[in-house]
């Protein structure tokens, strides 16, 4: 946004001679309103003239009052958070000055040039845009939808890019939320073949679709693009789809969604690498009529971070979100206040400089909901009961903390932390699930998935065994019964198991590593070779099958062969370290 030095000058005393338009009231509205109200943009109507203004002079008084707009949710010192939009208490007195004194316009000669505005895409024209093959028909009426659709980059990751800014363009309104993951083209090609509509459902999303480390890749309602610092960008690899998971909300009629997202290159790859850290509430229950239910959630910090952004989400309930650092030597540190939660200008929110959180320090959070007639958001008259869901009649509440870690000691004590937390949420979170829908194999998978995680094999292997009764052509459930037969030791079962899933889903990578493990160890080289092929195929950054699959061709005497693998291998992840160990090796070799 332009910075105008007049909206400073005209911030003093408006006591006196009535404020106008073209000298005083313009250049706070071409910096603060305009950018949102002109064509093409979220604003209903334009505010860039007198015209427009006058007949608005009201609306503005009363919205910059109450501080609905310009939209900014959190409280606290101005600044404190990168993009602050909100506007000087002398501002707002300035509107009400020159709306009292008649909004006289003033003479033409003081009035601003306009600025030069942004064109479709925020910040200018994108390294390079990825978009959805075709559109997708949202049916009129009926649940809310989750849907994953696979926006292909082709030529334009012809080598590893680093992406230091993306923008996302929904291209419905009936979009509420969206979620950037990376999965090989491969993958989504595969996923979206599973009905005839463009896209593949649900809300679990594919363990082959997954999202880069330690980054906020999301969009929500009035969520505003902002670059990463030097050093924080994100790597994209040849052969990657874009993939967004959408929450869509029908409405009245059929409505085409055609998303877009542009991506921002720089030549400076990530000397840092960041990891989230999420708070959520599963046991949400709003009866109707109750207020100031207090939900809350803590997580002691296993090492020393900087804490570089955070990310809120509730629904219309919420009403006030908090979150705050108890540290050790016992101060607090205040790091987000919400004191008027509005679902329809959710965002991030980074940190102006980094916060430092030692080792030590209790993270808190704490969402305040309304589930009153009084809440004027509140989307249901009478109020009825509520608790957690997906859909936006239901009721969340999470805050996503954005960590760097200080050392690599940190991050490893961190990353076990946040990986504890997240398996104790996953158990809760599909567990609730269960008990809403006994029958749901989704969560069934997940659910035994984390247990296996937790190693509590006995409840894995019931879990599993149910989901594979249930639905016996669930490639997961196979997977992960052969996972677990593997793991003790029995070949037989396992074996079977993974050709189950092979059977159910022939593109199952991790299916086919197992089998060529298991061919390996029987002396079946050939077997072994073609499954680990396949599992290169289907994921070309697997580096534990490209060591294999190099081994195997080494040993039978195709040195040339398995270098070049280990070296395609590592074009895929140039810090693995145990891929680089094994090319020397063989180079090594005579």
């Amino acid at each position: 946004m332009l910075v105008l030095a007049a909206a400073v000058a005209m911030c003093g005393d408006v006591s006196g001679a009535v404020p106008t338009f073209t000298r005083d009231v313009a250049p706070v509205v071409l910096q603060h309103c305009a950018p949102c109200h002109r064509p093409g943009q979220s604003g209903p109507f334009p505010l860039l003239t007198f015209a427009d203004c006058r007949k608005r002079a009201a609306d503005l008084v009363d919205m910059t009052a109450r501080r609905a707009m310009p939209p900014w949710l959190p409280g606290g010192p101005h600044g404190q958070f990168v993009g602050d939009r909100r506007i000087s208490d002398a501002q707002i007195a300035l509107f009400r000055a020159w709306a009292d004194g008649g909004a006289p316009e003033g003479d033409p000669k003081d009035l601003p040039a306009q600025p030069v505005w942004p064109g479709e895409w925020q910040l200018g024209a994108p390294d390079a845009v990825a978009q959805m093959p075709s559109a997708y028909t949202l049916r009129a009426g009926g649940k809310d939808v989750y849907r994953h659709f696979a926006l292909p980059l082709g030529k334009a990751l012809d080598r590893p890019r680093w992406v230091r800014a993306f923008e996302f363009h929904p291209g419905s309104p009936q979009v509420h939320h969206a979620f950037i993951y990376l999965a090989r083209t491969n993958d989504t090609r595969r996923l979206d073949g599973a009905d005839a509509e463009i896209g593949f459902g649900g809300m679990d999303t594919p363990p082959e679709v997954r999202s880069p480390g330690g980054y906020f890749l999301s969009w929500q309602p009035g969520k505003t693009p902002q670059p990463l610092p030097p050093g924080l960008a994100w790597r994209l690899a040849p052969g990657m789809d874009l993939v967004v998971q959408m929450h869509l909300v029908p409405g009245g009629k059929p409505e085409p969604v055609g998303a877009r997202v542009g991506l921002w290159f720089t030549d400076v790859p990530a000397t840092n690498q960041p990891v989230k850290l999420g708070l959520n509430v599963y046991d949400i229950d709003l009866p109707p009529g109750a207020t100031n239910v207090v939900h809350d959630r803590e997580f002691l910090l296993p090492g020393d971070a900087d804490l570089l952004a955070v990310l809120p989400h509730t629904h219309y309930l919420g009403r006030q979100i908090e979150a705050w650092a108890d540290l050790p030597d016992r101060t607090r540190r205040d790091l987000l206040a919400i004191p008027s939660w509005d679902f329809n200008w959710q965002g991030d929110y980074r940190f102006a400089a980094p916060v430092p959180l030692p080792r030590g320090s209790r993270l808190h959070m704490r969402f305040t909901f309304d589930n009153s007639a009084a809440n004027p958001r509140n989307p249901s008259s009478p109020p009825r009961r509520v608790g957690f869901g997906m859909s936006t009649s239901d009721e969340m509440a999470e805050l996503w903390f954005q960590l760097l870690p200080r050392t690599a000691r940190d991050r490893a004590q961190i990353d076990r932390g946040i990986a504890a937390q997240t398996t104790k949420d996953i158990v809760q979170y599909n567990e609730l699930r269960l008990r809403a829908d006994p029958g749901n194999v989704a969560a069934m998978v997940n659910l035994g998935r984390a247990k296996l995680v937790t190693g509590d094999r006995d409840s894995a292997g019931r879990i599993f065994t149910e989901a594979v009764a249930r639905q016996p052509k669930n490639a997961e459930a196979h997977y992960y019964l052969g996972l677990l037969h593997r793991m003790a030791e029995r070949t037989a079962p396992a074996e079977a198991e993974f050709r189950a899933a092979l059977a159910a889903d022939p593109d199952h990578g991790r299916a086919h590593g197992n089998m060529g493990f298991i061919a390996r160890d029987a002396g079946r080289d050939a077997e072994a070779e073609a499954h680990f092929t396949e599992a290169l195929r289907i994921d070309p950054a697997d580096g534990l099958a490209a060591r294999e699959l190099a081994a195997i061709r080494f040993e039978h005497g195709r040195r040339g062969d398995a270098i070049a693998l280990l070296e395609a291998a590592l074009g895929q992840d140039a810090d693995d370290r145990e891929t680089k160990e094994l090319l020397g090796k063989f180079k090594a070799s005579k």
